[in-house]
């Protein structure tokens, strides 16, 4: 059921839409567009807590995952002041071909502009697209790659945008579709929005009595990396990437954007686990496990109604809970869930702009590796594209 971004009806309330005001249109008092920025100044600490002042944010962009998933080496940042006031900013990963000083500048799920609290203001992120331009494109001759954060109510602006800047949309994402839980719902309403067979499910999950809750420290990393570890054996699937990252992850960053787990258990033992990330206005489904006893259980619907009532109840708008790698089943069980009253958004790929063609080729083949290295089941690719 995809639903049009961009619309006054979608966006919540207090929110202005954020028409396309062109890309020339610079922020107040700055002018071409890309107003004053500083450039890889801010300790990392104290940059996870700027961040948290905006609705955008996400994994990619902090420091504590930047630096521990690509090195500090490869992490640069950049922020978008008006005056002393920081509208924008972004975390960018630099890849290079070893030996030689071309490659990319990589934005993931960025740049933020949206501060909590205010509107929107759509000259944020124009300035934020500037900014980076002029550092990565001219300044170090590197591809500049931006891959925008989901979003329903954003996501058509953004995209806009990045086109109006010479940004040339040159890959589709490798797992297109996204679905999104409504949070604004009620309880009632909510059970209702669910699809027939998730319901009926979920009304089986209850008699198994099983217990559900948030699990912290290392208990939780315990529980969950034994159940991790049980479903990749019972699937022989390759390792999930960055799962042991979560442990340094979640005590560099701020309490307030540090992951979640979420375990459901029966007879005292776990058999299902989440990983939730509560970023802004969206939560995100980041890892989940299994064991054998969970699925005549139907833990997996059990855990995944108190993970989203639970977040209902703090308040968030939307539970992005990812895509389906093509697997029909999980496509199944995320359509149910979503039900009537969620969403289904087409992620709009990655974004490139470069000056000339010795720094596209570059880049290029780093993007080969990356597709080569994707392709090869367990491997992670050359050390300089993890």
């Amino acid at each position: 059921m995809p639903v049009a971004a961009n619309t006054r009806e979608n966006l919540p309330a207090g929110r202005l839409a954020p028409e396309f005001a062109g890309p020339e249109k610079p922020m107040r008092g700055h002018a071409g567009g890309s107003g004053n920025h500083d450039l890889d100044t801010v300790p990392n600490a104290e940059w996870d807590e700027i961040i948290l002042g905006f609705e955008d944010v996400s994994y990619d962009q902090t420091a504590a995952y930047s630096c521990a998933r690509w090195g500090a080496e490869k992490s640069s940042h950049l922020l978008v002041r008006d005056g002393e006031n920081i509208v924008a900013g972004a975390r960018v990963v630099e890849i290079t071909i070893p030996g030689l000083r071309k490659g990319l500048a990589f934005v993931k799920f960025g740049p933020f502009w949206r501060r909590r609290n205010q509107s929107a203001d759509p000259d944020a992120y124009i300035s934020a697209l500037g900014a980076l331009t002029e550092e990565y494109c001219d300044r170090r001759g590197l591809l500049l790659t931006v891959q925008p954060r989901p979003s329903l109510e954003f996501g058509a602006f953004e995209q806009k945008a990045l086109k109006a800047k010479g940004f040339v949309n040159r890959r589709r994402h490798a797992d297109q579709t996204r679905f999104l839980v409504n949070l604004s719902l009620d309880e009632d309403a909510q059970r209702a929005s669910l699809g027939q067979r998730w319901r009926r499910n979920l009304k089986k999950s209850s008699g198994s009595k099983m217990d559900i809750g948030l699990v912290t420290g290392v208990e939780a990393h315990r529980q969950f990396q034994a159940l991790h570890v049980h479903m990749i054996g019972r699937k022989k699937d390759a390792p999930g990437e960055a799962i042991d990252l979560l442990p340094s992850i979640e005590n560099e960053l701020p309490a307030a954007l540090a992951p979640v787990t979420v375990i459901a258990s029966h007879d005292g033992r776990p058999v299902a686990g989440a990983v939730i990330a509560l970023h802004g206005d969206t939560a995100y489904y980041v890892f989940g496990a299994s064991n054998a006893k969970a699925l005549p259980l139907r833990a997996g619907f059990a855990l995944q109604w108190w993970i989203v009532r639970w977040l209902s109840d703090r308040g968030l708008r939307w539970y992005d809970l990812g895509g389906t790698r093509g697997a029909d089943g999980l496509k199944q069980f995320k359509t149910g869930l979503i039900g009537r009253h969620g969403s289904v958004i087409e992620m709009p790929g990655e974004y490139d702009k470069w000056n000339n063609d010795s720094d596209r080729i570059a880049a290029d083949a780093l993007f080969a590796v990356r597709a080569l290295s994707k392709q090869a089941a367990g491997l992670r690719g050359l050390r300089f594209w993890r």
